[in-house]
């Protein structure tokens, strides 16, 4: 479940009688004062994501949480346990940037998931290139699945729709990590605005481009009677000519294909080095997540992430099965939603597009802290799991090496590729 917030909406519905007092003398926040009614938001929603500056912000929220929490005053802490896999999210972060010798150039937040190994060329073949392909085989793999299912041309709506949805939360997750933890002082992170050319050169924009571009957006909505929050309805016919009027500006007056949110990370260093520094916030208890992973308990650190965001995601969607009133779905979509196989394709694509966990892990079982060791089952073996806390030694449950040089002798275990 998703929503989309002005900022005068958004402080409507979660600021404080400051908040909005400020609203109504200034037209506008502060930047401390957005970042407390930010916080409001998380207290009802996973995530969010804010385009635009100052008033025009607009603010998108997503996953409702079916309990509202209590905020959390600690600052080095605030926010952490809320998102999906986020332990694992951090500690994937940071192992990359010691992996690359903390020498990590900017990247998309889709580059980045992509780089953790979250998702990966089959999910991105179908975002960039030819979804027809993908979708004759979806039709067989649902026909076999679901005998009341027909088969139709316009489930293109449905791939478009997870592509768009899937790729927007974890896109999402991965940006509020950077951010957390900046706010925590591990990381420092930068946002850029990066375009690729007509040539395929991708390069960081002036501001005078990223102006440019703004203004060339700002036209385009008030010429096809849009506003920024009418762009996430894809099928809306002036949404698509919107879309293909912009793409042909930018051509034509930049030479650029396309631009993006490019995010540069660093790790924060010492006199004495990064591990140490980390070492140092370790003790202090300030670190949600575990560093210098080996290859294989990086890959099962993935695994368990994917088995946790699929898990998530599958929610969400039979959630919005139960909504059939959404004005911005296709005729498509609604008689999936009416005839109750909406949830079931999703699931489907999640494992078709590999978004699951090719591991058969029950994490009830991984994150217990008892003292007594558990025996869990993975693919037919035995293994001895101490139950510890997370936060000191996470992986060590997975007897790594062993179980990985099994998966890896065993590729009926991997996913296959095309």
């Amino acid at each position: 479940m998703s929503k989309v917030f002005t900022l005068a909406e958004l402080v409507k519905k979660y600021g404080s009688k400051a908040q909005k007092e400020s609203l109504k003398k200034k037209g506008n926040l502060t930047g401390k004062e957005f970042t407390l009614l930010l916080k409001s938001v998380e207290t009802e929603w996973e995530s969010y994501k804010v385009e635009g500056i100052g008033s025009k912000r607009i603010i998108t929220c997503y996953g409702k949480r079916p309990k509202k929490l209590e905020p959390v005053d600690n600052r080095s802490k605030n926010g952490q346990g809320q998102l999906v896999g986020e332990f694992e999210l951090n500690s994937l972060v940071v192992n990359y940037l010691i992996q690359n010798d903390n020498n990590v150039r900017p990247m998309s937040a889709t580059k980045w998931i992509t780089e953790l190994g979250i998702i990966d060329r089959r999910l991105t073949g179908a975002l960039y290139g030819d979804k027809g392909i993908h979708l004759e085989k979806l039709h067989m793999q649902f026909s076999e699945v679901n005998k009341d299912y027909n088969k139709d041309k316009s489930d293109i709506d449905m791939l478009d729709e997870f592509l768009q949805v899937f790729l927007k939360h974890v896109k999402s997750s991965i940006v509020s990590v950077f951010n957390k933890l900046a706010t925590a002082k591990v990381i420092i992170h930068q946002k850029e605005v990066w375009g690729c050319t007509t040539k395929n050169r991708h390069r960081k924009l002036s501001r005078q481009e990223v102006k440019s571009i703004a203004e060339i957006r700002r036209i385009l909505l008030n010429t096809h009677g849009l506003k920024g929050r009418d762009l996430f309805k894809t099928n809306m016919k002036e949404v698509k000519a919107f879309n293909k009027d912009f793409s042909e500006q930018l051509d034509e007056e930049l030479n650029l294909k396309f631009y993006y949110d490019a995010h540069f990370c660093v790790l924060q260093d010492s006199d004495l080095g990064v591990l140490d520094y980390l070492n140092r916030l370790q003790k202090k208890g300030e670190l949600d997540f575990t560093y210098s992973l080996t290859e294989e308990s990086t890959f099962i650190m993935t695994q368990v992430y994917k088995d946790m965001q699929s898990k998530h995601s599958l929610e969400l969607a039979k959630r919005r099965e139960k909504n059939i009133s959404n004005n911005s779905d296709s005729n498509r979509i609604k008689c999936l939603k009416i005839m109750k196989q909406y949830a079931p394709m999703w699931e489907l694509l999640l494992k078709y597009f590999r978004c699951t966990s090719c591991l058969k892990l029950n994490l009830n079982e991984v994150e217990a802290k008892a003292i007594t060791p558990t025996i869990v089952k993975i693919d037919g073996a035995e293994f001895e799991v101490p139950n510890e806390s997370k936060k000191t030694n996470p992986l060590a449950t997975f007897q790594a090496i062993r179980f990985i040089t099994e998966v890896y002798n065993n590729k009926q275990s991997l996913p296959k590729d095309e």
